[in-house]
């Protein structure tokens, strides 16, 4: 979006005046991860870029972090999640926090509200008020991938409007507080221009370049129209349905289930039932089940401890032959290639 030179020098100009601040600025956000991660974590990095691992040696993931502007720090998530719970827990934070979220890969979602639950995948951009988005209620892959941009808007504010003379944090802040709290884009093109290179930077120029993006993405947001932004919610009634539903179709993968059999088990339409599901899991009902079916496949091949025609059997396919061909649609190589 930023294509001026005047603009660009303007930028470079002040940058410069921050830089003695790099020693001391952000500990307050940093700070804040003691009070929202509940596994073990580490820190570790220098005063304008660190690393958090989560878990004992990493067992969960990592983020690689970047102090933007004082009040603004950017974080890459790469992280393997089973259940949240073992992670993070709520804790009200007396800082008002704005959380840009981008999907690099996975897929999450927060609590809305006391009934609401909202789901981002590949792709999506969002950006939150943290009072909303600090319930971290699944990550329903079991894996996440993307960044995370976190603004003090208290702090940040001032900084920001010399560089963005006709923006305003706490009014971006004060808007979102008043509405839903959020404003969620689906992915799309402008989406992908906007923030698709800031996976990819060479590392000479990483922090300069991500503050010229943070600016981006914040004007991105304040001229996104209502009719760009889809936002699809479930309740959390429809949520614990739908987990119901993913424990149903993977504790017996022998047996054959219908979505008649499903929507009359919990009372459901089947088209609510399939809309749901693909929201929570980002695929339709089946065929998520056959990717699981052959990811499941994969393991056992690499246990070792049964014969291909057992494990065939295993993930629900009564004809080795139609497993060989399906698991090698799947995998690229058929599984007595996988084996060896």
């Amino acid at each position: 979006m930023f294509v001026g030179g005047y603009f660009i020098d303007y930028f470079f100009e002040n940058l410069n005046k921050t830089v003695f601040k790099l020693n001391y600025m952000n500990e307050n956000l940093y700070g804040m991860f003691d009070k929202v991660l509940l596994s073990e974590f580490s820190i570790s990095g220098d005063d304008s870029k660190k690393t958090i691992e989560l878990g004992k040696d990493a067992e969960y993931g990592k983020m690689e972090t970047y102090s933007l502007f004082d009040g603004i720090i950017i974080a890459f998530i790469d992280i393997i999640i089973d259940n949240s719970d073992n992670v993070f827990f709520e804790d009200k934070l007396p800082s008002r926090l704005l959380e840009i979220n981008h999907c690099a890969g996975g897929r999450y979602s927060y609590a809305v509200g006391d009934d609401k639950i909202i789901y981002f995948g590949k792709g999506d951009l969002c950006v939150s008020i943290y009072d909303i988005s600090k319930t971290t209620s699944d990550f329903p892959l079991g894996y996440y991938e993307g960044f995370e941009i976190f603004i003090d808007v208290d702090i940040a504010n001032e900084r920001i409007k010399e560089l963005i003379p006709n923006f305003d944090l706490i009014e971006l802040y004060e808007s979102l507080e008043k509405s839903k709290g959020y404003r969620l884009l689906r992915a799309n093109e402008k989406i992908n221009h906007v923030v698709g290179e800031l996976y990819h930077v060479d590392e000479r120029i990483k922090e300069p370049y991500f503050k010229l993006k943070c600016l981006e993405l914040l004007l991105f947001f304040s001229i996104s129209s209502e009719s760009r932004i889809e936002s699809i919610s479930l309740s959390k009634k429809q949520v614990d349905i739908i987990e119901n539903v993913k424990n149903d179709l993977i504790n017996d993968l022998e047996s054959k289930i219908t979505i008649d059999d499903l929507a009359g088990k919990y009372g459901i339409s089947k088209t609510t039932l399939k809309n749901c599901f693909k929201e929570v899991y980002g695929k339709p009902i089946f065929k998520w089940r056959k990717e699981y079916k052959l990811d499941y496949a994969c393991r056992l091949i690499e246990d070792g401890e049964l014969t291909i025609t057992e494990i065939s059997k295993k993930v629900g396919y009564a004809s080795p032959s139609k497993f060989s061909q399906v698991f090698k649609e799947y995998v690229g190589c058929t599984p007595s290639e996988y084996k060896n």
